[in-house]
C-alpha cells in the first residue's frame, strides 16, 4: 500500500479525539493521499464509493496515533544493566561514550521502532543518548545510523541531539572495522555535529523525520556552587545549544526539569519559547508555572519514569493553566518499557496516589495526553493528533476482544485503565500501513531481534559486563 491510495477503515468505534469528546460507534474514516478524507458515523460510507481498499476492524477503538513525547535511544539495549538505579546510570553513560558503535544504535533503533510500531506509537521524540547526560552526537556516523533505521520503519520521529554537561573535553571512543579510536570531545565538536545532521535529515523520510536540539538542565544550587570558570563554561554550552535551536529553527527539548530549574533557566539564560518542550517536571515551583505560561513552553508528563518516583508532576495544574502536555514513556530503560497504554494507565494512577481521590484526572484526558497534548505541545495539532478531515492519516486500531476489554461499552475507559501494546490491531501513519492484525509489515520482526540480540552481545563483551 502507498500514501496515495484510498482506503476505508470501517466498521470501527472511532474516537476522533477532536475536542469534543464524541465517539462514532459505529463509525468509519476513509483516507486519501495519506490524510484523513471522511470521518462520519455508520461502519460504511453509504451508496457507492470510489475504488478502495476496505479494511474491517471488526469494532475495534479507532483513535489517533500515539505519540511519545519522551523517550531515549540506545536505551532498548540497556535495560537493567548495572543492577540498582545509580549503577545502571553510570554503566549506561560508559557504554554511550565507549563502547556503543554504529551497529549499536542502529540495532536499538530497529528494536525500538518494532516497539513502537506494535504498540501503536506513530511519533517518537528520543533523546539520542542519555544516562548521566552523555549524549553521543559528535559522531554523526551513530546518528546516521539510528536515523536510517527510523527512516526504513516507516515511522515519525524527531530526534533530539544534545550537548553534554560541562566541563569539556571529554572523552569518548569511535569504533572503526572493530578496533577502538580514543578521542577527545569538545562543546564546538557537538554543535558542528547537531548542524550537519539537521542540514541532512530534517524533513527525510518523506517529512517523518526531524531534528531538535537539547542542553543539560542547570539547577540554581547546581550553578551557584560552580566555580567561575565552570560557570562560563555552563553558560557557554547552554547559549551554544540555544542559538543552534534559534538559528536553524529546531526545536529545544530538555531532560529533567525539577523544582525550580525552569524559572532558573529562564531568567539565567534567557531561554524557552514555544517551540520548547520540557520533560519531567516534578515538583514545580510558582515561578516555574509561571514562567511556562509566560514562555509558552509544553510539557512532557513522564509518569513511568524514576523521577516520577521521586517527585510529583501537576500534570492537572498545568492543563488548567492552557498550558500544552503531552505522555512520555522515559523508556525503555531501566525498567519500563514503550507501551503507551501502560503509560496511560500510570498517570491516572499517579495523579490518584497523589490527592488520594481516583478522580483526580479523568480517562478522556489521559488519552487526549497521549495523542492530541503530545501533538500540541510540538506545535504540530494542525496535522496530527486527532481523527479530523485534512490531518494527516497516523491512526491506531486497538481491538476490542479482549477478556480484559470486556463489556464494550465505555471504549475510552477500556483503552486507558485496561488496554496494553498487544492489543493494537492496525498502525498507519501518512496513509501508510505499518502492522495490520497486530504484526508489522513494514520490519521482519524476526530479524530485528536476532540483530538486536548480536549488538547487545557485542556491547556488553566491550564493556566487560
Amino acid at each position: 500500500m502507498t500514501e496515495a491510495t484510498r482506503t476505508i477503515l470501517g466498521n470501527a468505534t472511532v474516537i476522533p479525539l477532536d475536542g469534543r469528546r464524541q465517539i462514532l460507534d459505529p463509525g468509519h474514516v476513509v483516507v486519501e493521499a495519506g490524510r484523513i478524507a471522511t470521518v462520519a458515523a455508520g461502519a460504511w460510507p453509504e451508496g457507492e464509493t470510489p475504488a478502495a481498499r476496505r479494511i474491517d476492524l471488526d469494532g475495534a477503538a479507532l483513535i489517533p496515533g500515539l505519540i511519545d513525547l519522551h523517550l531515549h535511544a540506545g536505551h532498548g539495549l540497556t535495560k537493567n544493566l548495572g543492577g540498582d538505579v545509580d549503577a545502571w546510570m553510570e554503566t549506561v553513560g560508559d557504554v554511550y561514550a565507549r563502547h556503543a558503535d554504529a551497529e549499536f544504535w542502529a540495532a536499538d533503533a530497529a528494536l525500538q521502532a518494532l516497539e513502537r510500531t506494535l504498540g501503536g506509537t506513530t511519533l517518537a521524540v528520543p533523546f539520542f543518548g542519555g544516562g548521566d547526560n552523555v549524549m553521543r552526537t559528535e559522531d554523526t556516523a551513530c546518528a546516521e545510523a539510528h536515523l536510517r533505521e527510523i527512516e526504513a520503519s516507516g515511522l515519525r520521529e524527531i530526534l533530539v541531539l544534545g550537548v553534554d554537561r560541562p566541563p569539556f573535553p571529554k572523552p569518548r571512543r569511535a569504533w572503526a572495522d572493530g578496533r577502538a579510536v580514543e578521542r577527545s570531545m569538545s562543546l564546538s565538536d557537538q554543535i558542528a555535529a547537531i548542524g550537519t545532521l539537521a542540514g541532512r535529515w530534517r524533513g527525510a523520510g518523506q517529512g517523518l523525520i526531524d531534528i531538535a536540539v537539547s542542553a543539560p538542565v542547570i539547577g540554581e544550587a547546581e550553578f551557584a556552587v560552580a566555580d567561575g570558570p565552570l560557570q562560563a563554561a555552563l553558560r557557554e554550552t547552554t547559549a551554544a545549544a540555544w542559538a543552534l535551536a534559534q538559528g536553524s529553527g529546531s526545536r529545544f527539548i530538555q531532560d529533567g526539569h525539577r523544582d525550580g530549574s525552569v524559572a532558573f533557566m529562564a531568567e539565567t539564560f534567557g531561554l524557552f519559547d514555544r517551540r520548547s518542550v520540557l520533560a519531567h517536571c516534578i515538583d514545580l515551583t510558582e515561578a516555574d508555572i509561571a514562567t511556562f505560561v509566560e514562555r509558552g513552553a509544553g510539557a512532557a508528563y513522564t509518569p513511568s519514569s524514576l523521577m516520577a518516583v521521586f517527585g510529583y508532576c501537576p500534570a492537572p495544574r498545568l492543563l488548567a493553566e492552557g498550558l500544552r502536555v503531552g505522555l512520555g514513556t522515559d523508556g525503555p530503560a531501566p525498567d519500563r518499557s514503550l507501551d503507551m497504554f501502560r503509560t496511560m494507565f500510570m498517570g491516572h494512577r499517579h495523579q490518584a496516589i497523589r490527592w488520594k481521590d481516583p478522580s483526580a484526572i479523568d480517562a478522556w484526558t489521559i488519552l487526549e495526553m497521549a495523542t492530541l497534548g503530545g501533538a500540541k505541545a510540538l506545535g504540530l495539532d494542525h496535522e496530527l493528533g486527532s481523527i479530523e478531515p485534512g490531518k494527516l492519516a497516523d491512526l491506531v486500531a486497538v481491538s476490542r476482544r479482549g477478556a480484559h476489554l470486556q463489556p464494550r461499552d465505555l471504549p475510552v475507559h477500556r483503552l486507558v485503565f485496561f488496554a496494553n501494546a498487544a492489543d493494537v490491531s492496525l498502525v498507519m501513519v501518512a496513509g501508510r500501513v505499518l502492522a495490520e492484525n497486530g504484526r508489522p509489515s513494514a520490519l521482519e520482526a524476526g530479524a530485528v531481534l536476532d540483530r538486536a540480540e548480536r549488538a547487545y552481545r557485542l556491547m556488553k563483551e566491550r564493556a566487560g559486563l
